[in-house]
């Protein structure tokens, strides 16, 4: 069995939507950090995950599943070159709500998944819990926010002080 994501549609259409206010790298990781621990759990599975846009090598750390960027092309046309060059096409589902991914995957021969069937599989709603923010943001983040926090208070401090 094979996954091939469309990372975005994913993102946009899910709970994960939520998580793009901390910015798109953080909605990306925690789609991430979902499909690693069912990859941990299903180690025969193959997870492929494309995302729009450029190479971010952050999301490349000790991961198990593979992770592309489309660069110039979308992601729906570099998911598409992906299955025209697979083999066993109907060993692979392909996740989008995207009407267009959806037909070529059937064209292709593969098997189309919607998001929420997706979820449902490697996040089932028994199993959720909710996610950590304080946990699961990157250390970059937390100290920009700390900075922030900080540089806000002594402004607030002097105004006070007058």
């Amino acid at each position: 069995m094979e996954y091939i994501v469309d990372g975005l549609n994913v993102i946009k259409t899910s709970f994960l939507k939520k998580y793009e206010k901390y910015g798109i790298e953080s909605a990306q990781e925690f789609l991430i950090n979902i499909l690693e621990r069912y990859k941990n759990k299903h180690s025969l599975v193959e997870i492929t995950v494309v995302f729009d846009g450029k190479f971010n090598a952050s999301l490349y750390q000790r991961r198990k599943i593979k992770i592309i960027f489309s660069n110039e092309k979308t992601a729906d046309e570099k998911i598409r070159e992906i299955l025209e060059n697979k083999k066993n096409r109907s060993s692979i589902s392909v996740v989008s709500d995207d009407r267009e991914v959806q037909e070529f995957t059937k064209i292709l021969g593969s098997k189309s998944l919607r998001v929420d069937e997706f979820i449902d599989i490697v996040y089932p709603i028994e199993k959720k819990q909710p996610i950590n923010l304080n946990k699961d943001l990157k250390y970059k983040y937390k100290l920009e926010i700390e900075k922030e926090l900080k540089n806000f208070y002594e402004r607030k401090t002097k105004k006070i002080n007058k």
